[in-house]
């Protein structure tokens, strides 16, 4: 499946719960109105085009603050758009947020933490 049809964008905290909860492995993108948000999203998607195991979440934080807020909440992870963050299990493991979501982080992340689903 490609990664468009694996694409939810979340605009309230109940949707994130339930996209955290739902997903074993999951992405959230939180996309703001800087000028590295197109950038950085195109590291992420590149990184997570081949990974059909990896839903992404996606949140516009300028008009989803609430979805945005429960996120920093459940993990601890202050909030910095645009940032990057990799759930498993419900937790997250893995954040990244401006110039620091690298093609080479975001792989090493999903090879640490995910296993490929054949």
């Amino acid at each position: 499946m490609a990664l468009k049809d694996r694409i939810h964008f979340l605009v309230s905290p109940a949707q994130v719960d339930a996209f955290v909860r739902e997903n074993p492995a999951a992405a959230i993108f939180k996309a703001g109105t800087c000028h590295k948000t197109n950038e950085m999203f195109q590291h992420v998607q590149a990184q997570l085009e081949a990974r059909e195991d990896v839903p992404l979440g996606i949140i516009r934080v300028v008009e989803a603050r609430p979805a945005s807020n429960r996120v920093a909440e459940m993990t601890g992870v202050q909030h910095e758009s645009p940032q990057l963050l990799l759930f498993k299990e419900g937790k997250a493991v893995y954040d990244r947020d401006n110039w620091d979501i690298t093609p080479e982080s975001i792989a090493q992340a999903l090879e640490a933490h995910f296993h490929r689903v054949a």
